[in-house]
């Protein structure tokens, strides 16, 4: 089997008692707001761990990254100049495509619009780059829930920058454009959430969680995978993220 684990690890040097445990249970992590400029990321402790790691980001803020148990055939980061927001690698005949999606802070913002523009670049740029008659899995923090289930409290949500019908509408055609959602697959109606706020008390004990991370697979892709599931220990040890793990598993392609 493969597995394949996505996290935002919101900051990776703060992080590394976490993903490193991680990092032997899964075989490719992808990690989102690394939140450290390249020359400053902790490459060397993934190589005494004996894995693989390429990444792309900027000082504290963004940046993302995918470590390995062997190594990519090939990877490169930066859509239009979204250098540390996006990064792929190719396994063999698997493209893994990484993506951290801005978050958007109001709708009424600039950045909301920055949003909405950056889901744009990313469609044209997945219309072009990928064979969907091929093994491509697109994964990541996309700062989207994208139906009622996904969410705690629909209803009071609804104008949220992560839950706006306007970036659900782009969420879902980046889906349509021929990916599957993978955990949807395994666990069609099911309350599984991937982000639990700091700021909201005892989040996880009273289940007041998102989706907004999500392992989409082309076709071919979705057919050989086992199931996709959640990590909530890694959110409720020392330390965490405000993100969970979320892993996929694959028959070997």
């Amino acid at each position: 089997m493969l597995k394949v684990c996505t996290y935002n690890v919101n900051s990776i040097r703060k992080r590394l008692h976490i993903v490193f445990p991680l990092m032997e249970k899964v075989d490719i992590l992808c990690m989102q707001e690394t939140k450290v400029e390249d020359r400053k990321f902790p490459e060397a402790d993934f190589h005494l761990k004996g894995y693989h790691v390429v990444f792309s980001g900027g000082k504290a803020r963004n940046g993302v990254a995918i470590a390995s148990k062997f190594e990519p055939d090939e990877y490169f980061s930066g859509i239009n100049g979204e250098k540390d927001r996006v990064i792929a690698a190719r396994f063999g005949k698997l493209w893994v495509i990484n993506v951290y999606a801005p978050q958007g802070q109001s709708i009424e913002s600039e950045y909301y619009r920055y949003k909405l523009e950056f889901f744009k670049k990313l469609k044209e740029f997945l219309s072009e780059f990928v064979d969907f008659k091929g093994y491509y899995l697109l994964c990541g923090d996309m700062n989207v829930a994208p139906e009622d289930i996904d969410v705690h409290s629909p209803d009071k949500l609804r104008n949220h920058v992560c839950f706006h019908e306007d970036v659900k509408k782009a969420f879902k055609e980046i889906v349509q454009l021929g990916f599957v959602d993978v955990l949807r697959k395994h666990h069609p109606k099911e309350r599984i959430y991937t982000f639990y706020d700091y700021r909201v008390r005892d989040a996880v004990k009273r289940g007041l969680g998102w989706r907004v991370d999500h392992i989409l697979a082309t076709e071919k892709l979705a057919e050989k995978s086992k199931d996709c599931y959640v990590l909530l220990e890694y959110r409720t040890t020392e330390k965490p993220s405000d993100h969970v793990p979320l892993v996929a598993e694959f028959e070997k392609v």
